[in-house]
């Protein structure tokens, strides 16, 4: 009877070391994955923006929500465009410790006003003008996130969306218009684009 006992209450021990021990690893675990980063990226189609990553409870801390913003100018042959991207969607790891390989999901807009410098109108004029390059695309992508506090990630996928080919330029001092080629972007395509990005960043909490 002692014996059984004995046993009985060592018995009681180990599942509550056994207990105590899962708490503790999944409180760790659950700390080292810091599911706040902000971070910046460096790619196409997308040039450059500030990237902001979350990761949820969801399927056992996989999922991560994201969003990229930027607004920039830059020249492409001739042509002065001002533009901002936008790009949110999800992450979805492989691991539960919200880093390592993942796949990625998300809605990519950019909008842009271009000016047009020296352009042959319809009617025989010459000058300068002014037209909108607009598409969207969703992406899909695989990636890897590796560190912890500071960490460096990179992504590779398509876009799938309709690119535009030509864009209506309007004159800035009359009512003429003609019909540009939209300038060469590596990358891009009718149907669609190459994606890739490398970027670095903090995470937090």
């Amino acid at each position: 009877m002692k014996t059984l006992l004995k046993l009985s209450l060592l018995f009681c021990c180990l599942i509550g070391f056994a207990q105590e021990n899962t708490v503790t690893q999944t409180v760790e675990r659950t700390e080292s994955i810091k599911p706040l980063r902000i971070g910046a990226r460096l790619g196409i189609p997308n040039i450059i923006t500030a990237n902001v990553e979350y990761v949820t409870p969801l399927l056992d801390n996989r999922v991560a929500a994201t969003l990229d913003y930027m607004t920039l100018s830059q020249t492409v042959d001739d042509v002065s465009i001002k533009y901002s991207n936008f790009e949110i969607g999800t992450n979805v790891y492989l691991k539960s410790t919200g880093k390592g390989l993942y796949a990625s999901l998300t809605y990519f807009s950019f909008n842009s006003d271009g000016d047009f410098g020296d352009v042959d109108f319809d009617d025989g004029s010459n000058g300068d003008g002014k037209a909108k390059i607009d598409f969207s695309t969703v992406n899909f992508k695989v990636g890897a996130k590796l560190g912890r506090t500071f960490y460096f990630r990179a992504e590779a996928g398509y876009g799938f969306g309709k690119i535009p080919e030509y864009v209506l330029v309007k004159s800035n001092s009359s009512n003429a218009t003609t019909v540009e080629e939209v300038p060469e972007i590596p990358g891009l395509g009718s149907s669609g684009t190459l994606v890739f990005n490398i970027g670095i960043g903090f995470a937090f909490l």
